[in-house]
């Protein structure tokens, strides 16, 4: 076989692959489009095989909406209620994911969690972001109407989210947060946040150190509270790439 042939060959093998290419996209996209780029790395399966790009598309589409908080709420010792939240993972949370895992950006590891205030609230949008908290470019304020009981009562601080290690794609807190209520209102949901400063209730640091990750409503309406009531948090996410 000369040289001719051979390169006849290799261009025929090269048209064989992306049509195969493809076809295998379109079987799995689905409706979805679906870009498909050839990885340069032997092992492991190929960074742009098509199989792979759509569990990932679909891994951060689950992310987001996967997940919730419950909250069990007591008054005078007994629990008087329970309710869910819909874990919703903002742009700004996504975001540090992908800065996190695939472009070197720092790791926040303590994260706390916060309520949402009833009063003056309009909406909660994926562009909420840490540095609007309390201000004009978020659609909600903080209520902050409660002493941090994991932190020997604090009047100024977040409780923190206390994770466990994850497991089964899941991560949770069997520690719950808690907090002990000061004064009578109306919470309209719960987020967290983490930073430098993020422990501190209002705290609304700008830059990339602090970071919005997930606001939540409650699924059943707003909750009233009153002065000496103890909400205590459940918050767990899921991740799936099926």
């Amino acid at each position: 076989m000369n040289e001719i042939q051979r390169e006849r060959n290799r261009r025929f093998a090269a048209m064989r692959t992306r049509q195969k290419d493809r076809d295998l996209a379109r079987k799995h996209s689905k409706g979805h489009k679906v870009t498909v780029e050839k990885g340069k790395s032997p092992q492991g399966p190929m960074l742009g095989d098509e199989n792979r790009n759509v569990r990932m598309k679909h891994l951060f589409a689950d992310l987001a909406g996967a997940g919730r908080y419950v909250v069990e709420h007591f008054r005078g010792g007994k629990k008087i209620g329970q309710y869910e939240l819909k874990n919703g993972i903002v742009n700004e949370g996504l975001n540090s994911i992908l800065g996190v895992y695939f472009f070197a950006a720092t790791q926040l590891t303590t994260w706390y969690l916060g309520l949402i205030d009833n009063s003056g609230f309009t909406a909660l949008d994926a562009t909420d972001i840490y540095d609007d908290i309390n201000q004009a470019g978020n659609g909600w304020d903080e209520f902050d109407d409660y002493t941090d009981a994991n932190n020997a009562s604090s009047a100024v601080t977040r409780p923190e989210w206390p994770t466990d290690a994850p497991s089964g794609q899941s991560i949770t807190n069997s520690t719950q947060a808690i907090y002990d209520i000061t004064a009578t209102g109306v919470v309209k949901g719960i987020f967290a946040v983490a930073g430098t400063n993020a422990a501190t209730k209002g705290d609304h640091t700008s830059g990339a150190a602090h970071i919005l990750w997930s606001t939540a409503l409650f699924s059943g309406g707003n909750v009233s509270v009153v002065n000496g009531d103890q909400l205590k948090v459940t918050y767990t996410v899921n991740a799936t790439s099926a």
